[in-house]
């Protein structure tokens, strides 16, 4: 998927000035006129490398990275200019500048470090997620077609936001218990033909970029605290996933089918808009290693008076911390991204 994603974001260098890339959308990751999804990794994409001049580089020493949403991305080409803030001995600082039709959209600071040089010794800890999640899933049975006793398989299809049909989605069995915390296992797939058997992606493994369009490949919190049963609500998804398994006399183990339809998603109370996303990178992956499941943890800490903050921890088969991130986000009345000679307005 890592392969997928950057062949889709197509970053190209321009010649003048220097530093200077452009950037595309795609119809997987929009919304209407709305570039939604990758927005972060499109505007982290060209800083996934260490120094310069290696900014284009396939190592993911990215330590953390901070962004400002300003604007709406639409669906146009991007360019983004890269510039190196300071150079030290242990880490280096860059700045990216992502602008469409010559208006500033997102402002990125990054700072990266060289994961390979221990600079200090290292130590266990006894860190883990409260509430705890159910237990791991038995991934290799539940690839081979095979009901899991604490997670429902499922995968989402439908007219918006098609990135969806190639992930694998798992989710409490018993549902989302706790007010504000939303669990789930994802694993990137793909279609080898049209009887719907899939395999795992494993284009080019995984990256940082692709880590970073995970933190903001989430439900909607906001909906789900609400609990409107809308699209995008939680709660509402997982309804439908139990009642579609239940169903189910066919085949006890292919993956529930849940679809999104534009005409319910224009139905929707609330639509969300991030104005600030800190991302912390744990660990360097290995982008050959291949594509295994990933595990994320969504906290809402609140939902006041249009503000929510989010917090979304991530990590691997192993339950190995990889990211950590914390968000704000604008929850806006859907009369404002949807009523007719209206644009979107933060």
């Amino acid at each position: 998927m890592a392969k997928t994603l950057h062949k889709q974001i197509n970053i190209q260098k321009i010649p003048e000035p220097d530093n200077t890339y452009t950037c595309s959308w795609h119809t997987d990751w929009a919304f209407g006129i709305t570039n939604t999804g990758p927005q972060p990794s499109t505007a982290a994409a060209p800083l996934r490398g260490s120094t310069p001049p290696s900014q284009l580089t396939s190592h993911p020493n990215i330590l953390k990275l901070h962004l400002e949403f300003l604007h709406p991305c639409t669906r146009e080409i991007s360019i983004i200019t890269i510039k190196t803030l300071r150079s030290g001995a242990t880490s280096t600082t860059l700045q990216a500048k992502l602008a469409q039709s010559n208006q500033l959209k997102i402002l990125a600071i990054a700072k990266a470090v060289d994961f390979d040089r221990p600079l200090s010794p290292s130590a266990r800890s006894e860190w883990s997620l409260l509430p705890p999640p159910n237990p791991t899933p038995n991934f290799k049975r539940v690839e081979s077609g095979h009901k899991d006793s604490s997670w429902v398989t499922g995968r989402i299809k439908g007219e918006f936001l098609q990135f969806t049909e190639r992930m694998l989605v798992l989710a409490p069995r018993q549902g989302h218990k706790t007010d504000g915390v939303h669990d789930g296992w994802y694993k990137f797939i793909y279609r080898r033909n049209e009887d719907e058997h899939y395999s795992p992606d494993w284009e080019c493994g995984v990256n940082n970029t692709l880590l970073t369009f995970l933190t903001d490949a989430l439900p909607s919190m906001s909906d789900t605290l609400i609990r409107n049963d809308g699209a995008y609500d939680a709660h509402g998804i997982h309804g439908k996933m139990v009642k579609w398994e239940a169903a189910d006399r066919q085949d006890e183990g292919r993956p529930v089918t849940i679809w999104d339809i534009i005409k319910e998603a224009m139905k929707a109370q609330v639509f969300n808009n991030t104005v600030t996303l800190d991302i912390e990178f744990k660990r360097r992956v290995d982008p050959e290693k291949g594509n295994g499941w990933f595990f994320i943890r969504t906290v809402a800490k609140m939902l006041e008076k249009g503000r929510i903050d989010l917090n979304v921890v991530i990590c691997d088969e192993n339950m190995e911390l990889l990211v950590v991130t914390q968000q704000t986000v604008l929850v806006l009345e859907a009369g404002r991204k949807f009523s007719k000679g209206r644009k979107a307005a933060l």
